[in-house]
């Protein structure tokens, strides 16, 4: 061989052994470029994490710091390793390599365990179920970094999805669960694609094979689908939604287990022991117990609404002294709570003062918001006082109540037919503190209640306000009650008759003058009773009898009245009632009373109940629990209309609703009348909105393929491996919409060249090198951007159409 030709013939083979090691190169550093989805699922789960653990974390500074730290530590790995990958182009992945990216991850989860042990010391940290959330979090962004080697994919996205789904579990914010929806969504999105990825096939340009799918397989998915669809739409919810407490084992405040940062049970939020007896539980980090005099609720009501206003007598003549009885013997009645004056003083608000304090709050709350607590009824109203004294033969049946064992747990029920229109159940758990009464506080339709250690029928009575107390003077410090209740379903109540309504001899349903005997049907024989009858038939006129007419009667007061705490008294009426109509407005208990006097001139029974309202601002995120004061003090009626059972209703304006159900059914229902309602109570937004969902369909190949060329413009600086691919969607997109859809049999090149042919032949050849060569070299990315850049701005929407229409294509297939 000449030596001319030997010497060309080394130089091909070392450009040969040149060309190979650049592709071995740009291979190994492919194969290291972590998955955009991966990635993108990663992150949405660290941030599902975070966001459950900042409700739960006593320094955010600190958890900032930390989440810094953690996710920037595989990033920098990663830019060190590649670097080493650029730098050694002979080096492949190997057994070893991997075993120490393996290692690597170990090691993280190792780091992540050891700092939260060792900021415990210094009084920061979480509970030991977030620090194992956030080390499987941590592991899985490592593993996302490092997506492509072996198993490391997988391994990430079920660690993710599992993260996921135990938050959603543990959390009840709702901001969590949007994340955790978004991260459904991308990471369901994610799999479609790689699933269809691995259909894709080269003969026929990228398209995706369409898979076969048998009829009956079809018809079973959807006969499944119908079937489970109707049972969720006849399962009750609770208006709050849905929770999974509970079942998570959480570290603190149940069966006995306590830590410093559990992030559940009831207490101050620090450490809490507990005695066999409920008095000898106490705070460990202070050894405190309340030992000085706890207010009784005659004390919240006047530091509340203030002191009573005692109506100066019309006769001048009565001594001084007989006066001054009357005050002491006023005053007495109420320290004993059989009494409430609604014509009080209009001083501040404030919260009860109490003196050498470990906490203000009067009880703790764990549970769902919002939610009632009576520790008092009220019976009969005389135009200015309340009263708790009652016609026991008139009343309600007093219900009995046993003692029963539950899992071996001493368990105190009420025993009473249950009505159909009480379709759910709620718990909660209370603590008290400062509270000094014998009521035990008492959610609205109370079923069965639990004390730790006491299974004594003889524990409990009925008092004098128609509430389960304690067999004792008050109920002991540091208490906890467990209380189940049940809760009503409006939509079935509004269907509900009303057996107990009083019916006249004509057939009306308005109450006689002997019903007028009744305590829970009284009321005061005044000027205003003639008002207050002529409201209740305004008021219910045309409505259907029963909960119909008591919703009727509320919405009014509740649209109709202001409320003003600081409200004019005038000790010179004649009622509080007709001041309050005349002043259109007043303070929250007044709101109560007269709801209850318009309700009894309809003819239904009822009372006022006198506790505590506790709403979402009420409750500690950190401790997981709401905190009662004296400023949760609250007055509200409730209904009666079978006799059994007694339904709270809530007529004060700005307060929530009291708690219900619904089937899904129902929610739907109730949510597209609400709907209706707004479409023809707003015709000028109607119209526009209207226009402009007629517009986005109009110009919706406009408004969709830019959306997707906005897509393809993020694929050009951020991914440009993804590039062709992203540039023949968009390309096959614009013709799909121009009505020239692309069949499968068609290549790229026959069905552009029809509308370009001078600019495509860059795109074509890198195309078809992508997918057809075995050994092709990556194209620069200069060379691949300029070449899709043209192929998208030459075959654009507009374009294509026209040529379409010049030369009138019916037909796809030609």
């Amino acid at each position: 061989m000449p030596a001319s030709d030997l010497a060309k013939s080394k130089r091909i083979v070392a450009v040969g052994q040149a060309t190979a090691a650049i592709e071995a190169s740009c291979e190994t550093r492919r194969s290291l470029m972590p998955s955009i989805g991966v990635l993108l699922v990663a992150i949405l789960a660290m941030v599902t994490v975070q966001m459950f653990r900042i409700g739960h974390s006593r320094s955010l500074a600190v958890l900032i710091a930390e989440v810094l730290v953690f996710a920037t530590l595989p990033c920098v790995a990663y830019v060190i390793l590649r670097h080493k990958f650029e730098t050694n182009s002979g080096w492949l992945l190997t057994k070893a390599s991997v075993a120490g990216f393996q290692s690597g991850a170990i090691l993280v989860g190792l780091l992540v365990v050891i700092w939260h042990f060792a900021i415990r010391p210094f009084g920061y940290g979480d509970a030991n179920e977030i620090v194992a959330l956030v080390t499987i979090q941590s592991v899985g962004w490592y593993l996302a970094v490092f997506s492509k080697v072996p198993g490391f994919e997988k391994a990430s996205s079920i660690l993710s999805g599992a993260l996921v789904f135990f938050v959603c579990c543990m959390a009840d914010d709702w901001g969590v669960f949007l994340v955790a929806g978004l991260f459904a969504f991308v990471g369901l999105w994610w799999l479609l694609g790689q699933y269809w990825s691995r259909l894709e096939t080269k003969a026929i340009d990228g398209d995706s094979r369409s898979l076969k799918l048998h009829g009956y397989a079809v018809s079973f998915t959807m006969l499944f689908v119908v079937l489970v669809a109707c049972l969720a739409a006849m399962i009750p919810f609770t208006q709050a939604g849905s929770s999974l407490m509970g079942f998570m084992p959480f570290s603190g405040g149940e069966k006995g287990s306590q830590s410093e940062f559990a992030i559940s049970g009831i207490g101050d939020g620090n450490m809490l022991t507990a005695g066999k007896n409920a008095t000898t539980t106490g705070a460990v980090e202070s050894d405190e117990f309340i030992e000085d005099n706890k207010p009784s609720l005659y004390d919240i009501m006047s530091e509340r609404y203030d002191g009573p206003i005692v109506k100066n007598p019309r006769n001048r003549t009565i001594p001084l002294d007989q006066i001054a009885k009357h005050l002491h013997e006023a005053k007495q009645s109420e320290q004993a709570g059989k009494t409430f004056r609604t014509m009080r003083d209009s001083g501040e608000t404030r919260d009860l003062e109490l003196e050498d304090r470990i906490t203000n709050a009067l009880f703790y709350v764990e549970g769902s918001v919002p939610a009632r607590f009576a520790i008092n009824n009220f019976f009969e109203f005389d135009g200015w006082d309340w009263s708790s004294e009652a016609n026991e033969a008139e009343s309600p049946s007093q219900t009995r109540f046993t003692l029963s064992q539950q899992n071996g747990v001493p368990v105190f029920r009420f025993i009473r037919s249950f009505a159909s229109y009480l379709t759910g159940r709620r718990t909660h758990r209370v603590k008290i503190m400062r509270l000094d009464s014998k009521a035990i506080p008492s959610p609205a339709l109370l079923q069965q209640w639990h004390i730790p250690l006491v299974d004594r029928l003889e524990m409990f009575q009925w008092g004098d306000s128609k509430l389960i107390e304690i067999n004792g003077e008050s109920i002991p410090t540091h208490t906890i009650i467990d209380l189940q209740s049940l809760v009503p379903n409006y939509h079935l109540l509004r269907n509900y008759p009303s057996s107990r309504q009083i019916k006249l001899s004509d057939g009306t349903d308005r109450p006689s003058e002997e019903a007028n005997t009744s305590s829970l049907l009284q009321v005061p024989d005044n000027k205003s009773k003639t008002t207050l009858q002529s409201l209740a038939n305004e008021w219910t006129s045309g409505v259907e009898p029963g909960w119909r007419q008591v919703e009727s009667i509320v919405n009014h007061l509740r649209n109709d009245f202001e409320l003003n705490p600081k409200w004019d008294t005038d000790e010179t009426a004649e009622n509080s009632v007709s001041l309050f109509l005349n002043q259109g407005g007043g303070p929250s208990y007044m709101f109560a009373t007269a709801c209850a006097m318009i309700l009894r001139s309809a003819g239904y029974e009822t009372r006022i109940a006198n506790g505590f309202l506790i709403q979402k601002q009420d409750y500690d995120s950190q401790s997981k629990q709401s905190i009662v004061t004296a400023g949760n003090l609250h007055m509200w009626p409730e209904v009666s209309l079978d006799g059994k059972f007694w339904i709270p209703v809530e007529p004060t304006p700005g307060y929530p609703i009291p708690y219900s159900t619904q089937t899904a059914w129902q929610w739907v229902t109730a949510k597209a009348l609400m709907c209706w309602k707004w479409l023809l109570g707003n015709p000028v937004t109607v119209a526009l909105v209207g226009a402009f969902l007629f517009l986005a369909i109009y110009f919706r190949a406009e408004w969709i393929t830019s959306l997707v060329f906005a897509w393809w413009f993020l694929v050009r600086l951020f991914w440009p491996q993804g590039l062709l691919k992203a540039t023949r969607q968009l390309i096959d997109l614009r013709f799909w919409f121009a009505g020239d859809r692309r069949p499968a049999s068609q290549t790229i090149d026959a069905w552009y060249t029809r509308v370009e042919s001078n600019t495509m032949g860059a795109f074509f050849k890198l195309w078809n090198a992508r997918n057809y060569s075995e050994n092709a070299a990556p194209a620069p990315k200069r060379e691949l951007v300029l070449a899709c850049s043209n192929s998208v701005n030459s075959l654009t929407l507009k374009r294509i159409k026209k040529t379409c229409d010049n030369n009138a294509i019916n037909n796809p297939s030609q």
